[in-house]
């Protein structure tokens, strides 16, 4: 299916020398002056509000779920402590963030008692101003080992030969010398603890999510007003990040023409716009830590009877796989729902022309755990959010990829907002 944008983004001007006639279905004829349309197109997005001020931001409550819920798991797990260094988790559990570097900071969660964060003596300033929850700091000097620091807490926990989870994304030179450090405990991945809680979002993550998604679709929508032949691909990803900035949040896309659609994540190669290219759009933006993810393929000019079949089986693959996407069903098998679609049409075996799996978790981070990939067969949960973003790639002549977010809800999964319902052309 096709439809063209071109005549209502392009309105062109009538006979009358400075009026633009404009239309509305069941309306009469109305004029505008040149100088406003002209104003228009000076200021493509000057129709854009901000879309975020209905948000209503995290609670100390919500925290304090989060933690409780974390000490639960390490609890049913006979884990006596979850260790985060700087990162998202910390900013999830903890509320703030902090930069890497090769000084160790990190959060101190039990699974009884309060927490308590491992600092650098000369950033304790900093970090007081910063920390929400708990008060419990202890400091090392610089040429003092962070890692006995840590022992010392351990011991005055009563937990000096207990189990430590160390959170995923904690540097190998840091859980090493945790590691040398305290021998008698035991140190074991803690993503069943971190990842246990963010990949199961609440009412107010997904609305979070909810808000990104329209504002990175608007976002789109606005950008492709600007599309002329000759453009290049990064004016286009501008004009989309500023698009993001009108609506209020920060966000962006990556952008492809013609040939370069065919890498599904780009080409170093610039082209600028032809008549009848493939416009591939890959982005995103935040709302309240929360992350968006949106892919949209549209044609610029008239589209080939190869893309619009193309495009089609893309589609038809991805309404498959949020069908088979449902509480209980392997994550795995919402990939192979797609792939049999888009293999059943040609483009296979296997990775052929679907050169990537379906989709990934996404939360505060734009990748997360757990994966819609061939092998796992982790069982999805309500709550639970992932990218439904299956593609076509045909090298040398253009790609397809559809992608929206979809959050699995008590008997199956919903899109957040509406997906593509056609080609679209500009």
């Amino acid at each position: 299916m096709l439809t063209s944008r071109r005549s209502f983004f392009r309105a062109a001007a009538l006979a009358v020398p400075g009026l633009d006639t404009q239309f509305s279905a069941g309306q009469p004829a109305r004029t505008v002056s040149r100088s406003a349309e002209q104003e228009r197109r000076a200021d493509p997005f000057a129709d854009l509000k901000p879309m975020t001020g209905g948000v209503k931001p995290l609670a100390p409550e919500d925290y304090e779920a989060r933690m409780e819920k974390a000490r639960r798991l390490m609890r049913e797990r006979k884990i006596d402590l979850l260790f985060i260094g700087g990162g998202t988790s910390l900013e999830y559990f903890g509320g703030f963030r902090w930069g890497l570097s090769e000084r160790v900071f990190a959060m101190m969660l039990p699974a009884r008692g309060d927490l308590a964060y491992l600092v650098p003596k000369f950033e304790e300033g900093r970090a007081r101003e910063q920390i929400r929850f708990g008060s419990e700091i202890r400091t090392w000097e610089e040429d003092e080992s962070p890692y006995l620091k840590f022992r010392a807490f351990l011991q005055d926990r009563k937990i000096g030969t207990g189990t430590v989870a160390l959170e995923p994304a904690t540097r190998e030179f840091i859980s090493d010398g945790l590691r040398r450090a305290c021998p008698a405990a035991k140190f074991v991945n803690g993503d069943e603890i971190s990842q246990g809680c963010r990949m199961i979002k609440t009412a107010k993550e997904l609305e979070f999510m909810r808000v990104a998604c329209e504002i990175t679709k608007r976002a789109y929508e606005a950008a492709l007003r600007t599309v002329r032949e000759g453009m290049g691909q990064q004016e286009l990803s501008r004009a989309i990040s500023a698009a993001h900035s009108r609506l209020g949040a920060a966000g962006g896309a990556f952008v492809t023409f013609g040939p370069n659609s065919a890498f599904p994540h780009g080409s170093r190669v610039d082209r600028t716009l032809a008549p009848g290219d493939v416009i591939l759009m890959d982005g995103g933006c935040k709302v309240e830590g929360f992350e968006s993810d949106i892919t949209r393929t549209v044609v610029f000019g008239k589209a080939s009877d190869k893309v619009r079949r193309v495009w089609d089986i893309v589609k038809k693959a991805q309404t498959a796989a949020l069908a088979a996407a449902r509480p209980g069903a392997a994550c795995e098998t919402v990939d192979a729902a797609a792939r049999k679609v888009i293999t059943d049409a040609g483009f296979g075996p296997g990775y052929a022309y679907f050169t990537h799996r379906l989709g990934h978790g996404i939360g505060m981070d734009g990748h997360e755990y757990p994966y819609l990939v061939r092998g796992n067969k982790l069982p999805l949960e309500r709550g639970m959010t992932f990218s439904d973003e299956p593609g076509i790639y045909i090298v040398g002549e253009f790609g397809v990829r559809l992608e929206d977010l979809i959050w699995i809800g008590d008997d199956r999964a919903h899109y957040f907002g509406a997906p593509s319902a056609v080609l679209e052309s500009y």
